[in-house]
């Protein structure tokens, strides 16, 4: 189907739909606004979507960063085209917000459907979200692996916790640094156990705290992921001896 983007009644009947969602409705997705004429506009530049399954974020990212390539206004600019993002969701909306077992869909706040470009909210899109890690702030298949592992409904805590930090998405040391620490090459996939928890030594959310106490001392933007690590407490060594660990056991 030709890239599209609604417009700003389009934009509102896609919002009636969620809130229909998030008061038990199973209707389904309204899948005719990508098309009507009052409610949706061509891009006129050719672009051609297709409808596929995704493994996870990266793999949509990946997608869209190709099949976008030709929109002159891309990358960056393309990221405040709330209608744009939102005839996307539409679009994938099956994968975006799945049934559930219980038959209803679980749609979540509307910036996830209807991007809210800017801060704090502008990456919590789901395919914006992806799309701007992958694309704009340049990260692709290398340090995108970390944040975008995730299926296509589910924001994972590396992606909220980041992104919402502009000195923390902008800055490739600290991206490598939490592929370091957090994510498993040999297995492909982040690392588990407490990660996620506050109090555990060696969480993300430690890693946060003492990167922004490092920051008022050190340039981090001129150091390596490798040099960032060095400057940790012990407390992460764990992670550190876990990745040396699997490597040896191949």
């Amino acid at each position: 189907m030709e890239l599209g983007k609604l417009t700003d009644k389009g934009i509102e009947q896609l919002r009636q739909y969620l809130h229909l969602l998030t008061q038990g409705s199973a209707a389904e997705p309204p899948l005719w606004l990508l098309t009507e004429p009052e409610l949706s506009k061509s891009l006129r530049n050719g672009v051609q979507i297709e409808q596929r399954s995704f493994a996870s974020r990266l793999e949509l990212a990946r997608y869209l960063d190709q099949a976008l390539e030709n929109i002159p206004e891309r990358p960056d600019t393309i990221a405040n085209e709330i209608g744009l993002w939102s005839w996307l969701s539409l679009f994938y909306f099956d994968q975006i917000c799945p049934v559930n077992e219980k038959g209803r869909r679980e749609p979540g706040r509307d910036y996830r459907h209807i991007p809210e470009p800017g801060y704090p909210n502008g990456h919590r899109h789901l395919i914006m979200g992806a799309y701007l890690v992958y694309t704009v702030y340049g990260w692709t298949d290398e340090l995108s692996k970390l944040l975008l592992s995730t299926a296509l409904s589910v924001e994972s805590s590396f992606h909220h916790q980041i992104t919402v930090r502009q000195n923390f998405i902008t800055n490739r040391g600290i991206m490598e640094a939490l592929h370091i620490l957090y994510y498993d090459d040999v297995q492909n996939k982040p690392r588990r156990g407490p990660i996620m928890n506050r109090n555990a030594p060696g969480s993300l959310y430690r890693f946060i705290d003492v990167i922004q106490q490092l920051d008022l001392t050190y340039d981090l933007y001129s150091m390596s992921g490798a040099e960032l690590v060095g400057l940790l407490p012990a407390e992460f060594g764990h992670w550190l001896d876990r990745q040396l660990k699997l490597v040896n056991q191949f």
